[in-house]
């Protein structure tokens, strides 16, 4: 059987975006989880350290590079040479000594020309929605670059149906040039149902009480503030409510006063014993607190496509969602899902509020995880489907 060799290039993440590195990682174990013998992904990356822990087969291969690593002499050399002829010819004769068919998730100048087909992501269009949380140089960039890849790509992969109308609203994308790939993750769900490890890491952060779990990165978008003004009604009217726990980076590059005016106001306002901070934690220890929540809720403004809402879907939790397109597109056809205004403190109030009249006297170990294979299962045939139209140079269907 011949091979298809298919290239994704990951290089830029940076340390800040949590849902970018993970979405990366869960692209490369969904692929080697798959009995897929057909297909060989090569992964070029800057990062020495990317992916060392993970166990890969031989169908996942790591070419860290020197020449993606940016500011380092071969990446200027590289660089000049794409200003010079408009293509990026150092790595376009790496892929073709792999011999790759197909770049997917990014973007190589002069691929498709070389005769690889070039498929690049876009996660979403926050700098269309939310011109405010970059400065002006950065979302004229990110503009610039958008019309680019929609100019020069073999296509676009977007990781939303409302990300596709947003293309097709903001940049008059033809509707057959994007590709929605609705991401979902590969868990592994046995040691989340384990009673020792779930004691375990509830020992480790004083957890005695049921909770609600919020899993977000302290981004100003992220909208932890309408938590705590719920957290304040609910103190105000004298009614009781629910743990909140906390968990992901606490700094936000584009407002680096955010977090702490955060604290400041959540102290004052007494909630302390009611919303608590763990910052980022172990990935095993998130998923074990997620897993045993009483329900998993995500206040966001605006998301791509949110990882966290997707991992409490795969392990059967209930959720609080912003009203947002995305998280109705997420949570379609699900009961025990339910949305708030994203400045709707009281409606936020009064779905916390229930959860803990119901919930109040049970016991911690009573919110088992009830794990659900079949948005994964969903995803994983999408994406080979995807690699290997791609490589085929056929026509993909969103």
């Amino acid at each position: 059987m011949s091979v298809i060799n298919v290239a994704i290039c990951v290089d830029g993440l940076g340390e800040n975006w949590l849902g970018g590195v993970n979405y990366f990682r869960n692209l490369l174990a969904v692929f080697d989880a798959a009995a897929a013998p057909d297909l060989r992904l090569h992964i070029l990356t800057d990062d020495p350290g990317f992916l060392s822990d993970m166990r890969l087969s031989t169908r996942v291969q790591v070419h860290r590079l020197a020449m993606l690593q940016r500011y380092s002499a071969a990446w200027a050399v590289r660089k000049a040479l794409q200003v010079t002829t408009g293509r990026d010819l150092q790595l376009i004769n790496y892929l073709k000594k792999l011999d790759v068919r197909a770049v997917m998730f990014s973007y190589v100048a002069g691929a498709n020309a070389a005769g690889m087909r070039c498929l690049p992501w876009i996660p979403d269009f926050q700098f269309r929605h939310h011109p405010e949380l970059s400065s002006p140089a950065v979302a004229a960039a990110q503009q610039r670059r958008a019309e680019m890849l929609l100019r020069h790509g073999d296509g676009l992969i977007v990781s939303s149906q409302a990300a596709a109308q947003d293309a097709v609203t903001f940049f008059a994308a033809l509707p057959e040039r994007l590709h929605v790939l609705q991401f979902a993750p590969r868990l592994d769900f046995q040691p989340l149902q384990d009673p020792s490890l779930r004691d375990r890491v509830f020992a480790s952060y004083g957890i005695d009480r049921p909770y609600v779990f919020l899993p977000n990165q302290y981004w100003q978008h992220k909208n932890h503030g309408l938590v705590a003004k719920a957290l304040t009604l609910l103190r105000q009217h004298g009614l009781a409510a629910p743990l909140v726990l906390s968990t992901g980076k606490t700094a936000d590059a584009r407002n680096p006063s955010h977090f702490k005016r955060f604290t400041a106001d959540l102290q004052q306002a007494g909630l302390g014993e009611v919303y608590r901070i763990l910052g980022v934690i172990p990935r095993q220890d998130m998923l074990v607190l997620l897993a045993h929540s009483l329900a998993v809720l995500n206040p966001s403004r605006f998301e791509g496509w949110s990882s966290t809402v997707e991992e409490a879907k795969a392990l059967g939790k209930p959720l609080l969602v912003s009203d947002i397109p995305v998280h109705r597109e997420q949570i379609a056809g699900r009961t025990a899902a339910q949305v708030f205004g994203v400045d709707d403190a009281a409606d936020l109030a009064r779905l916390l509020a229930d959860l803990h009249n119901r919930h109040a006297r049970a016991d911690l170990a009573a919110f088992p995880p009830r794990p659900d294979n079949a948005p994964y299962l969903a995803f994983q045939q999408k994406y080979l489907t995807l690699l290997r139209r791609a490589a085929a140079l056929q026509g993909v269907s969103s």
